[in-house]
């Protein structure tokens, strides 16, 4: 029984290291026998996106503030997706579930005030 199951998980590493194999060792075989010949020019090296050459210089500074505004944003979607199965499945338990949860919520809770503290989440 238990070796069915290790020959499964066997079979799916096998699997998921050959998927991404195949197409790098068929595409580096295709080169050497000139099924695929490198022939380079300028029209393939242009930069191209969505059509528009850029007019501009692309490589501009970008803020770090919105990495901040999206970190927050994913640690509040990560509660949300931690909470919803605390909720479908102890829906009907005594109040140690209740108290687990306002843990983690006063946890989060804590972290997003020290963060108002230090002003971390106002825009500069």
């Amino acid at each position: 029984m238990i070796v069915e199951e290790y020959f499964r998980v066997f079979l799916l590493l096998i699997l998921s290291i050959l998927f991404p194999l195949l197409p790098l060792s068929g595409s580096y075989l295709f080169s050497k026998i000139n099924y695929r010949p490198f022939n380079s020019n300028d029209v393939k090296s242009a930069i191209y996106e969505c059509g528009v050459e850029s007019e501009d210089i692309t490589w501009r500074q970008f803020n770090a503030k919105y990495f901040l505004y999206a970190l927050g944003f994913v640690i509040f979607d990560v509660e949300v997706i931690f909470l919803f199965p605390w909720a479908v499945i102890h829906s009907e338990q005594s109040y140690d579930i209740f108290l687990k949860v306002a843990i983690f919520v006063g946890v989060l809770a804590f972290g997003l005030l020290y963060a108002w503290k230090w002003r971390a989440l106002e825009w500069q």
